[in-house]
C-alpha cells in the first residue's frame, strides 16, 4: 500500500507507488476504485491533501486516513519534527500471503479471548464500586443486548459502504474503550454506557466476521469455512475465564480490566495488519452509482428488508434463529447455571468444570457438523441439533425425581448436558449460512443483520419470560416450555424451509 501527499514547496513531499499487479487507486473524495490513475511525483498543493491512495486488495484505508487526519492536526507551528516522523510511519503494508480463513480465525480468537476473560472481572468491579439492586443489575445486563438490536442496521450500513476490514478493526477499538470505561468509571450511567459499547463492539465483530467468511466461501464449503472461527470462539470461552481469574488474583479487578483494554488495542493493531478486504467489487457497483461516493451509499432500506422477508427461506431462518438463541440464552446461559448451583448443589469449581466440558464437546462437534452441513444440506444438521436441544431441556427438570442415587444423578445430568452441547455444536456452523445461501451479494449484508436482530430479540424476550416463570413456578415449567418450543421450531423448519 502506498499513497502520495502534497504540501507547500517548503515542506516534505512523498509520492510512492509500489509496482503491484491489479493496483487500484482511490482519491480522497471517495470515488470508486479506478485503475491506472497517474500520480505526479511532486503535486503542487498548498495544503495537506491526498492526491491518491493506492490500495492492495486488502483495502487498508482506515489507517492511512487516520495518519492523514493526524497530520492535519500536526500541521501547526512548532510540530515540524512530529510531522516528519508521522510521514515516515504513515505507509503501513499488510503482510502478504496470510490465508483469509486463518486470519479470520486469529481475529475472532483475538477478540473473544479478552471478551471471555473480562466475564469474571465485571461482577467484582460492580460489587466493589456499586450497590446495585436486582432490577438495576438486570438493566445493566440487558444493555448489551439492546445495543446489538439498535446497532444492527447501522453496522450493516457501515459494512456496505466501508467494507469488512474497517468494521472489524473498529470493533477492537470500541471494545478497548468499553473495557477502559468499565475499569475507571464510577457512575451507573457510565456503567450502562460501557455495556452498550460492549454490545456494539461484539455486534460489529460478529457481523463483520460472518460477512468476511461469506465473501471468501461458496455455498459448497460455507459451513466448513465458518467452522474454524466458531471453534476459535469456543476455545476462547474455555481459556478466557482462566486468564481473567489469574489476572484478578495477581493484579486486582481494576488493573486486570485495564490490562485487558491495553491488550485489546494492541490486538486491534495486529488485526489491521493481518486482515484483507474481501468486499466484492460487484457489491460496490450495486450500492453506488458512477457519481456517488461511499458517504452517499444506499443504506439498508425498507425495500431490501421487505424483499428479504418475502423470501420463505429467509423468513424461516429468522424464526428458527430467534427460537434457537432465545432458548439457548434462557436455558443454557441462564436457567441451567442456576439449576446446577441451587438444585444440584454444584460449587464454583464443579460448575466451571461442567461449563468447560460442555464448551469442549461443542468445540469437537463443530468441524464434523460443518462437513455434514455442506455435504447433506443445512436441514440435515439444524433439525437434529434443535431436536437434541429440545429433548435435553425437557428432560432436565426430571433428573432429581428419576435419579435413585448421587452417581445416577451425575450420570443423567452428564448425558443431558452432553446432548445439549452436541445440539449446540450441530446448529452453530450451519445457522449463519441459511441467511446467505442463494442470495445476491447486495442482499447478504442486510440478511446477516436480520440474523443479529432475530438473535437478540429472541434472547431478550425468552430470557425475560423464562425468568418470570422461574419466580412464579420454579425451574420445571420454564425448562419444559423451552424444550417444547425448541421441538416446535425444529418441526416448523423441517416442513417449511426449502433449500
Amino acid at each position: 500500500m502506498a499513497f502520495a501527499c502534497g504540501f507547500d514547496q517548503n515542506c516534505m513531499s512523498l509520492a510512492r507507488l509500489a509496482p503491484q499487479p491489479h493496483l487500484s487507486v482511490l482519491d480522497m473524495q471517495g470515488v470508486l476504485p479506478r485503475p491506472g490513475l497517474h500520480v505526479p511525483a511532486t503535486p503542487p498543493c498548498s495544503s495537506l491533501i491526498c492526491s491518491a491512495v493506492a490500495l492492495e486488495p486488502d483495502g487498508s484505508l482506515p489507517l492511512v486516513s487516520a495518519c492523514l487526519l493526524g497530520y492535519r492536526w500536526m500541521k501547526r507551528p512548532g510540530r515540524r519534527s512530529l510531522r516528519i516522523a508521522t510521514l515516515q510511519v504513515a505507509t503501513v503494508a499488510t503482510p502478504p500471503g496470510i490465508d483469509p480463513q486463518i486470519a479470520a480465525t486469529f481475529s475472532q480468537t483475538f477478540f473473544f479471548l479478552p471478551f471471555t476473560a473480562m466475564q469474571p472481572i465485571i461482577p467484582l468491579l460492580v460489587a466493589q464500586k456499586f450497590q446495585l439492586s436486582a432490577e438495576l443489575w438486570g438493566a445493566v445486563c440487558a444493555a448489551e443486548g439492546l445495543a446489538k438490536i439498535l446497532c444492527a442496521m447501522p453496522v450493516a450500513a457501515l459494512l456496505s459502504s466501508w467494507g469488512r476490514k474497517p468494521v472489524l478493526v473498529l470493533s477492537f477499538i470500541c471494545f478497548g474503550f468499553s473495557m477502559t470505561a468499565l475499569a475507571h468509571n464510577g457512575t451507573i450511567l457510565g456503567l450502562l454506557g460501557a455495556k452498550l459499547l460492549v454490545g456494539a463492539a461484539v455486534l460489529a465483530q460478529n457481523s463483520g466476521m460472518q460477512l468476511f467468511l461469506t465473501d471468501i466461501s461458496s455455498s459448497e464449503n460455507k459451513s466448513r469455512v465458518m467452522a474454524p472461527v466458531l471453534m476459535a470462539e469456543k476455545l476462547s470461552s474455555m481459556i478466557g475465564p482462566l486468564i481473567g481469574g489469574k489476572l484478578i488474583q495477581v493484579f486486582g479487578a481494576t488493573a486486570a480490566m485495564t490490562q485487558l483494554a491495553v491488550i485489546t488495542f494492541f490486538l486491534g493493531f495486529v488485526n489491521q495488519g493481518m486482515l484483507k478486504e474481501t468486499k466484492p467489487r460487484q457489491e460496490n457497483q450495486e450500492n453506488l452509482s458512477p457519481n456517488d461516493s461511499p458517504k452517499s451509499a444506499k443504506k439498508p432500506s425498507e425495500g431490501k428488508l421487505k424483499q428479504l422477508l418475502q423470501d420463505v427461506r429467509v423468513k424461516e431462518a429468522v424464526i428458527f434463529s430467534a427460537f434457537y438463541w432465545g432458548i439457548m440464552a434462557s436455558t443454557l446461559y441462564c436457567l441451567v447455571p442456576l439449576m446446577l448451583t441451587q438444585v444440584f448443589g454444584l460449587g464454583a469449581l464443579a460448575f466451571s468444570v461442567v461449563l468447560a466440558a460442555t464448551n469442549l464437546l461443542c468445540f469437537l462437534c463443530a468441524k464434523p457438523a460443518a462437513e455434514w452441513s455442506d455435504r447433506w444440506g443445512r436441514k440435515a444438521v439444524l433439525v437434529p441439533g434443535m431436536v437434541l436441544v429440545g429433548i435435553a431441556t425437557v428432560l432436565l427438570p426430571g433428573v432429581p425425581k428419576v435419579a435413585t442415587s448421587q452417581s445416577s444423578e451425575i450420570l443423567l445430568l452428564t448425558l443431558l448436558l452432553g446432548a445439549l452441547a452436541v445440539g449446540q455444536g450441530l446448529v452453530g456452523p450451519a445457522l449463519p449460512t441459511i441467511f446467505t445461501d442463494g442470495l445476491a451479494p447486495s442482499l447478504q449484508v442486510e440478511s446477516l443483520s436480520l440474523l443479529r436482530i432475530s438473535t437478540e430479540v429472541g434472547a431478550v424476550t425468552l430470557s425475560l419470560a423464562m425468568c418470570y416463570l422461574v419466580g412464579s413456578s420454579g425451574f420445571g415449567l420454564p425448562l419444559v416450555a423451552a424444550g417444547v418450543a425448541a421441538l416446535f421450531a425444529a418441526a416448523r423448519f423441517s416442513i417449511k424451509y426449502q433449500a
